[in-house]
């Protein structure tokens, strides 16, 4: 989805389905999710929306923003990154992470990586698996503290809303 409005781009996709946990669980091991994007042109990163389903407890929920090679799936030089206390009165709504205009060039690959600090823990939205390939710039990638390497899924993507001003 690209969608141009006011020298502001929007890229991701908004259709929700699934969703996918993060946080720490009782069995001691840390969740993580993210997603890979590409701009459409050179500007600059203003914010990352994502939509939590469900929020268990406050948490701190972390975006960080990293270049990313999408040949060999490596996460590059970190960009930026913002931290948003979370509770269950944000359920059910897109949250925004600002992300303080960081620099992004449309000929390079971007991912983002979100995680919970403290108790709480979130269910992210998915796009329905049921359309395959909507976002086809992107691949979501979910990873944990036994596996911080993880793993990426190429026809499905996080439900996710990056807006780049031009």
């Amino acid at each position: 989805m690209y969608n141009m409005q006011n020298n502001v781009t929007s890229i991701g996709n908004t259709q929700t389905g699934h969703h996918f946990w993060i946080g720490r669980f009782s069995n001691g091991i840390d969740y993580f999710a993210g997603q890979t994007f590409k701009p459409p042109k050179n500007g600059s990163l203003k914010s990352i929306r994502i939509f939590p389903e469900m929020i268990v407890g406050e948490t701190d929920a972390l975006v960080s923003v990293f270049e990313f090679d999408e040949q060999t799936h490596e996460w590059k030089d970190k960009k930026g990154e913002c931290h948003l206390m979370l509770d269950n009165k944000m359920e059910k709504k897109w949250v925004s992470f600002d992300m303080n205009n960081i620099s992004l060039e449309g000929s390079k690959q971007y991912a983002f990586k979100i995680s919970c600090n403290h108790d709480g823990v979130m269910a992210i939205a998915e796009c329905d698996w049921q359309q395959k390939n909507i976002y086809k710039d992107g691949e979501q990638w979910i990873g944990s503290s036994e596996n911080p390497k993880g793993r990426f899924h190429r026809n499905f993507d996080l439900a996710f809303i990056a807006e780049l001003e031009n």
